[in-house]
């Protein structure tokens, strides 16, 4: 028993067990949901004032993605990040350089941009959701195409990081001390990647929802 608390404890360094962490999350959320809709009341109110052309679930829609551009996707690159960490026989990654970290921080707030320009305009959300209705050819086969759309997109978008640090880390020997830090860089880059597709996945699919059901 004392082993098992100590693991959990090891996993989580907060302190806190994994249903108190599901429960904090889950009083998070709920928190959320009353702000989120003020927020959006608001937001139709000043862009009714200004005589902005949007409509209510255009709105929600733009509130929506900024939720998943600002909140989540950052949330889900730490998550995946300290996943591909945990997976790494190595031990502990070492601490990004400050070159490292502002160059993080940067590709941090384009990708947000990003997924906001992406998954926000209800023209790009209108295409997708026609060309998907086109080539929809059963619920197994749709499953199988988004898998492989978002596998071609996270090798796009990670090939040049991985290809110049796994072209490094070929030179080095194995006991070489800038090892660690370019294995961090590479599972930062590949975290990265992963957990930017997944929400612009999220981002389209929340857009969409908000304009299908209003």
């Amino acid at each position: 028993m004392t082993s098992a608390r100590d693991a959990e404890r090891a996993a989580h360094p907060s302190g806190l067990s994994r249903g108190a962490r599901l429960i904090v999350a889950a009083l998070a959320v709920i928190g959320e949901v009353p702000l989120v809709l003020f927020v959006w009341i608001g937001a139709v109110v000043l862009v009714g004032a200004g005589g902005i052309p949007l409509s209510a679930a255009q709105v929600l829609a733009w509130l929506l993605t900024a939720i998943v551009g600002v909140v989540v996707w950052p949330l889900a690159l730490r998550r995946a990040r300290r996943e591909f960490e945990r997976r790494q026989s190595s031990g502990a990654a070492p601490t990004p350089t400050r070159a490292d970290a502002v160059a993080r921080a940067i590709l941090v707030v384009l990708g947000a941009v990003a997924i906001i320009a992406l998954t926000g305009p209800r023209d790009i959300i209108s295409a997708l959701a026609d060309a998907g209705a086109t080539i929809s050819i059963g619920p197994r086969e749709n499953g199988l195409l988004v898998q492989l759309v978002a596998t071609i997109l996270i090798v796009v978008i990670a090939a040049p990081a991985l290809m110049l640090t796994q072209r490094a880390l070929g030179r080095m020997r194995a006991d070489d001390p800038r090892r660690p830090r370019l294995e961090e860089r590479q599972n930062w880059h590949l975290a990265a990647a992963v957990a930017w597709v997944c929400c612009l996945g999220v981002g389209f699919l929340v857009s969409l929802a908000a304009l299908i059901t209003m």
